[in-house]
């Protein structure tokens, strides 16, 4: 199993008025994470797209443990 661990804070414009973060928020930090965990393993996404490699997303899944607040 390849694991990776990035961080990303909550921004207030990604939250609702209670604090907390949208929960269509968390696709471009699905992104993100993909995004490191390529360059980690040595691929960064610019040089697949450059050879030729494309990676679209077929299926999301999530489950939330509990909620993402502002700045967190």
């Amino acid at each position: 199993m390849i694991v990776s661990r990035t961080e990303v804070r909550v921004r207030y414009a990604e939250t609702d008025m209670m604090g907390i973060a949208y929960h269509a928020n968390y696709l471009p930090w699905f992104e993100i994470g993909r995004t490191v965990l390529l360059r980690e393993q040595g691929l960064p996404y610019a040089e697949l797209e450059r050879i030729g490699y494309r990676l679209p997303v077929l299926e999301i899944r999530a489950r939330y443990q509990r909620p993402a607040l502002y700045d967190d």
